[in-house]
């Protein structure tokens, strides 16, 4: 597995293709692997990176967006890449809006798939990851039982019993299994970050040609979000996927790269 050491930080990551790169950054409680589909659907036409996110830090109060954005700035650095797409999936989308404002000249274009600008006020912990776990598919059920599990992992006492395995796809297994292994430390200071995050009155500043990606039965919040970014943002495109719930780039994802495919082709000229 490649690695490269930044700002007192070991980062994981994996990339294939070649061409214009495109940095996939993921949710709160997912990791690298969660792009299985892209690498796959998007490694001829391009090239491919996400990495693991740093997780949490002894002191809460270090743990800051500011911090996560330099990460990938210097990730960026380390990889020889003075500008690249930037990718993120919900709480990865607040990572890429924020390096889009501090890097603009990195910054080639924005993905943001099921993402937000910022919370709503009196969002609890425990609502906010199940708001993520409510996807409106036919995975729906396993894949929020094991959201469920993880909720009880970390804020609540006592186990559940086993899990049902019938009918599951197993991308997104894994990235439910991911999940569990997740701290309550690191969740905690993400949850943290979106609480005291807000870049709606930054969105117009935000010059990079972007890509708002939705799923059409997500949770209504993301799908107002997403709307939000689009009518706010000097130069964006929304893109709702029929059919996706809020892991739209893995249940559609044969749409969801097209979309991004599109979107770069049009936008950034012939790859």
């Amino acid at each position: 597995m490649p690695r490269v050491h930044i700002n007192n930080f070991a980062v994981d990551y994996t990339e294939c293709g070649q061409g214009m790169p495109i940095i996939f950054i993921p949710g709160i409680t997912e990791y690298k692997e969660a792009f299985t589909f892209q690498f796959g659907g998007l490694r001829d036409s391009y090239r491919v990176i996400s990495y693991d996110l740093r997780r949490g830090l002894k002191r809460s109060s270090d743990y800051t967006l500011n911090l996560l954005v330099d990460d990938l700035h210097l990730f960026l650095k380390a990889l020889g890449l003075t500008s690249a797409v930037i990718c993120g999936h919900s709480f990865g989308g607040l990572v890429a809006m924020r390096f889009a404002l501090t890097y603009p000249e990195q910054t080639r274009a924005l993905v943001l798939a099921s993402s937000f600008p910022s919370l709503p006020e009196k969002v609890s912990a425990e609502h906010f990851l199940n708001t993520i776990s409510s996807i409106d598919d036919p995975l729906r059920t396993s894949f929020a039982t094991r959201f469920r599990v993880l909720m009880d992992r970390l804020f609540r006492k006592g186990t559940t019993g086993a899990l049902a395995m019938e009918h599951q796809v197993e991308a997104v297994l894994t990235v439910a299994r991911e999940a569990m292994k997740t701290s309550k430390t690191t969740i905690t200071q993400r949850l943290n970050i979106i609480k005291t995050t807000d870049l709606r009155p930054a969105l117009p500043q935000i010059t990079a040609p972007t890509l708002v990606v939705a799923g059409a039965n997500d949770n209504a919040f993301f799908l107002s979000s997403a709307q939000e970014m689009y009518l706010r943002m000097q130069d964006a495109t929304l893109e709702v996927i029929e059919g996706a719930g809020h892991f739209c780039f893995l249940t559609r994802h044969d749409q969801f790269n097209l979309a991004v495919d599109e979107f770069l082709t049009d936008r950034l000229g012939e790859i």
